[in-house]
């Protein structure tokens, strides 16, 4: 039987049987006890993206797919990994020279100096010239004096 017509089985005057009031009980929707988020169990590329009840408890769910589209695999950014690790060397001339510095990233790397106490050295010391992605110049300020260990990130 629909709502609709248990709604017009309870009419003004009618008299209720137990065997309407059974149908009643059976149309009920009992009071539901609220559901906790559940933890993650496997992998998968897939996810539940809206999940929607109605006023009669009716619950309706859209998945979707994750989209890797123009995403590189892991294995296919190893290379890119091992040319990105980062590099600390000596800075190898003194206070106004300047050292060439062939560091094969493939990439225009942040160059900073650090002094022999772990301090940075502020970049308005010395100055970095990228000849290309592979290579770059660093020049040391006059007033640079000691000695300076170059990281490449």
């Amino acid at each position: 039987m629909t709502k609709d017509e248990l709604k017009n089985q309870f009419y003004d005057g009618r008299i209720v049987n137990a065997a309407l009031m059974g149908v009643l009980i059976e149309n009920l929707k009992g009071v539901q006890s609220p559901v906790s988020d559940p933890s993650a169990s496997g992998t998968s590329v897939t996810f539940i993206a809206t999940i929607t009840q109605d006023a009669e408890g009716k619950i309706t769910v859209t998945k979707k797919t994750v989209n890797f589209g123009g995403y590189q695999p892991v294995s296919a950014m190893a290379g890119y990994q091992n040319l990105d690790l980062q590099q600390v060397e000596e800075v190898t001339v003194g206070a106004g020279g300047s050292q060439t510095i062939v560091h094969d990233m493939k990439h225009y790397p942040t160059v900073r100096l650090i002094d022999e106490g772990g301090m940075e050295v502020s970049p308005s010391e010395y100055q970095v010239k990228h000849a290309d992605d592979t290579t770059l110049e660093i020049t040391l300020g006059g007033s640079l004096s000691g000695r300076y260990r170059y990281i490449l990130d």
